[in-house]
């Protein structure tokens, strides 16, 4: 597998991140956790078959994971090929008909087999011939008497290895994903901005992960920042990366 930080910026763009995209690839298949804007500009610029795109993950429906979606959707129809499928996964029912309702003001024709969205829950997801996917719900988005999470960690699972993706948590780091925290992972993708990151250096530590790379970056961690938290992450007892736009990692 290879896994792409497309974009790795928290809630707004900066100088030097865009909002937040991450693509894996197995194979020659595709997919896409988080849709932040420009993510359909970041997979032309990396040179990917839209066709190829089998599912999208959201892991909650603020913006910066979400909007760049209907320009991504726009593409996949536009580009389409014989055969090609989409399964497009959202957090929260509510999203689903204002998504459909958006594409249609964008004058496009969603009656073609190409694309199916669909309502994220707890537990296995989305499977085919190369992954396995599941989703962990979190405490970052918290709606009073909702009956299921309404944002998602995701646990990918191919060629015999796994990734845990964290998505953003709880501003106490309490739902990081417990299979991270009991498991072994070969590669754990985690958000770096909603949380205290010395309160969460201790629980780290104890994980099972074979390698961590932060996503998702605060502007604490920018510039002159960013070494700052490479000398509080290499404590850790594993290897640790601290991702940009572009960067490519192999598992």
């Amino acid at each position: 597998m290879i896994v792409t930080t497309l974009g790795t910026s928290h809630g707004d763009h900066t100088y030097c991140r865009f909002n937040s995209s991450t693509l894996i690839e197995v194979g020659e298949q595709l997919y896409l956790i988080d849709a932040g804007a420009p993510v359909e500009a970041l997979l032309i610029r990396q040179q990917k078959r839209f066709s190829a795109l089998r599912g999208i993950f959201i892991t909650h429906m603020h913006g910066d994971h979400i909007g760049g979606l209907p320009g991504l959707i726009k593409l996949l129809l536009k580009y389409r090929e014989p055969g090609q499928h989409t399964d497009i996964f959202l957090p929260d029912a509510d999203g689903v008909p204002a998504l459909t309702a958006w594409l249609q003001a964008m004058y496009l024709d969603l009656a073609v087999p190409t694309i199916d969205i669909d309502v994220t829950a707890e537990g296995a997801v989305y499977s085919d011939a190369a992954v396995q996917i599941s989703a962990v719900g979190t405490q970052h988005i918290q709606r009073r008497l909702a009956d299921q999470p309404l944002s998602f960690a995701y646990v990918i699972e191919a060629e015999g290895k796994r990734i845990v993706y964290t998505g953003d948590v709880h501003p106490d780091f309490s739902d990081f994903p417990p299979i991270a925290r009991h498991e072994p992972c070969d590669l754990c993708v985690c958000e770096a901005t909603h949380y205290d990151m010395a309160a969460a250096l201790p629980i780290l530590a104890d994980c099972p992960i074979g390698k961590l790379v932060f996503n998702h970056i605060s502007n604490q961690w920018h510039g002159d920042g960013e070494q700052r938290l490479r000398k509080m992450i290499d404590q850790l007892p594993f290897p640790c990366a601290i991702a940009h736009d572009g960067n490519e990692f192999e598992v």
